[in-house]
């Protein structure tokens, strides 16, 4: 992030608790940063490289999809947003240099070029607030009550600052925003959980973030198999831990009668209250066992919601 963001993030309360009563809500996105791709070529270059159908974004509108490797694995899930005859993929921070060198051994001759913003744009997020049109505003997902404000860390600044004035808005630490994108199902991933899961594992095929008309794509056909053969034997669901601990993503998850067996992975994880909510990729067989549990030191029980 840029130097001049992270000087006011610290002078702003940022709390790890969502509000009550559905109060305003801004948050800054400090796991997520973009990634613009541009050039003639760009729009070409992406339909082969992801799962989403670029020819069918419109501007201005995000679309959640994925970037997989050669074996269907998703190394990254994204929202794209189309900024005329540029995309910018916003991705979580910590697996974008990784994407961006991944996607750099395709672009060969094409007329491609891939841009870390990192330090140049902000990312925020708002929630429970009525805004209207402006620039550098986007629908979170097409989620009325959610949106993205992405700009340099000046505009993000008086962006924060009017929302407050204007809303009483509470500032949340990007840690709490996940809390939300679990209640959505929303799957980031991360260094802990990248090249894990086909995309049908993170339930990217019930969120219309893959396209099984588009064409080839890198991956596109150990994802088309998953489709057509109904083979995917894993899915995602939200769950809850009562636990003081902190649940580290990538953790595996046991039923207590089988210790040994690994039945599922965490996704994301985010404490409220007393309670944590995680969303996971658990095996089929998981669904009917009784006793889930963290493989963490307490081994801590786990209720699907």
């Amino acid at each position: 992030m840029h130097a001049d963001w992270i000087a006011y993030l610290n002078t702003q309360n940022l709390s790890d608790q969502l509000p009550a009563n559905d109060q305003a809500i801004i948050a800054s996105l400090s796991h997520l940063a973009v990634l613009s791709i541009s050039g003639k070529d760009a729009a070409t270059f992406l339909q082969g490289q992801t799962t989403c159908d670029i020819k069918t974004l419109v501007d201005s509108e995000p679309k959640l999809g994925a970037y997989c490797n050669a074996k269907g694995r998703t190394i990254s899930t994204f929202i794209i947003i189309k900024l005329q005859d540029t995309y910018q993929l916003i991705l979580t921070s910590d697996l974008l240099e990784a994407v961006r060198k991944k996607l750099q051994m395709y672009v060969l001759r094409s007329d491609v070029q891939l841009t870390d913003l990192s330090e140049q744009l902000c990312i925020i997020g708002t929630h429970n607030i009525e805004l209207t049109a402006q620039a550098n505003l986007y629908p979170y997902l097409q989620q009325s009550h959610r949106y993205l404000f992405i700009a340099d860390p000046a505009q993000a600044q008086i962006f924060c600052t009017e929302l407050q004035e204007k809303h009483t808005a509470h500032f949340i630490n990007a840690d709490t925003w996940l809390g939300l994108d679990i209640q959505a199902g929303i799957p980031w991933l991360f260094a802990e959980t990248t090249e894990k899961f086909v995309p049908q594992m993170l339930n990217l095929d019930k969120l219309e973030a893959i396209s099984f008309t588009k064409g080839c794509y890198t991956g596109q056909e150990i994802v088309a198999r998953t489709h057509y053969l109904g083979k995917n034997k894993r899915a995602m669901y939200s769950a809850s831990c009562t636990t003081e601990d902190i649940i580290h993503r990538g953790c595996s998850i046991s039923d207590s009668d089988n210790q040994e067996a690994d039945i599922g992975t965490v996704i994301l994880s985010a404490k409220q209250d007393d309670r944590t909510q995680l969303l996971l990729v658990l095996k089929d067989q998981a669904i009917t066992a009784k006793n889930l549990q963290l493989n963490n030191q307490n081994h801590d029980k786990i209720s699907l919601n």
